[in-house]
């Protein structure tokens, strides 16, 4: 039989082996712990370069696009911009016109995005189709059976000018310079499709919004800047009345004489 002590120091001994296995178990969930800590920290590092190779860090897909649309858009409307030079009225034109025109833009597509079809566009239409034979003689058709029916002679078909002329009518805005509308109508040929294009792919009302706000603040922001970069490139006008006094008085400078402008008496 075991002694009491021995009885006791087997207990001891128990006791002691428990605490170890305990201290190993912790130091074993310690370590995995930290490395799924390492894990987590690794893969969120991973997820947020790929956020920044595909759309700029936290950026919106909205503001992605945008991004990408204003690097096609902004160098054909600084070419247009700057090249009208006779007046700031011209500019302020072309501005007010190309802003009009994409608000336009933007508001037509938002009515057809919040628009519902009164029935499932693929939905086929029902109706009856008739074939019917008609026999053509070779004989020439009597002119007396002909019916007058107050038909109009058909108008003269419009040439491309005249279109273009009524395209531009209805392009400018009252009481704008029509330089300017001619100018920004060209501009907005160029960089519609890519507005429209990319505002329809939008189908996230958040993406939309930012899309568009964007858009129209960008444009503004960079209007300031053209006309900015505009006033450091443009040299004074040009006067010869004013070059050919600024000379002669110069020249009475020279010899000492006064102008009549600077005589006392």
């Amino acid at each position: 039989m075991i002694d009491r002590q021995q009885f006791v120091e087997e207990l001891k001994l128990r006791e002691q082996i428990r605490r170890a296995i305990k201290i190993i178990r912790e130091k074993k969930d310690r370590h995995q712990k930290a490395i799924l800590a390492e894990e987590t920290k690794l893969r969120n590092l991973i997820r947020t370069l790929l956020n920044e190779v595909e759309g700029e860090g936290d950026e919106s897909t909205g503001i992605s696009y945008l991004r990408r649309d204003l690097k096609k858009i902004i160098p054909e409307l600084e070419a247009g911009y700057k090249a009208l030079r006779t007046s700031d009225t011209q500019r302020k034109s072309y501005r007010a016109h190309v802003l009009n025109a994409v608000q336009s833009l933007i508001t037509v597509s938002d009515t057809n995005f919040n628009a519902t079809p009164d029935k499932d566009p693929g939905e086929e239409a029902v109706g009856i189709e008739e074939a019917i034979d008609v026999n053509i003689g070779d004989d020439a058709p009597d002119p007396a059976k002909l019916l007058d029916i107050g038909r109009e002679a058909p108008e003269k078909e419009e040439t491309e000018d005249d279109k273009e002329s009524k395209e531009l009518e209805d392009f400018v805005i009252k009481g704008e310079d029509k330089t300017g509308a001619a100018a920004a109508m060209a501009s907005m040929k160029q960089i519609e499709n890519v507005i429209k294009k990319t505002y329809n792919s939008l189908y996230d009302p958040n993406d939309r919004d930012l899309y568009s706000d964007y858009l129209i603040t960008n444009l503004q922001l960079y209007f300031d800047e053209f006309e900015k970069e505009l006033q450091a490139m443009i040299p004074e006008p040009e006067n010869p009345d004013y070059e050919e006094r600024k000379a002669a008085d110069a020249g009475l400078a020279d010899t000492g004489i006064q102008s009549e402008d600077n005589d006392p008496l």
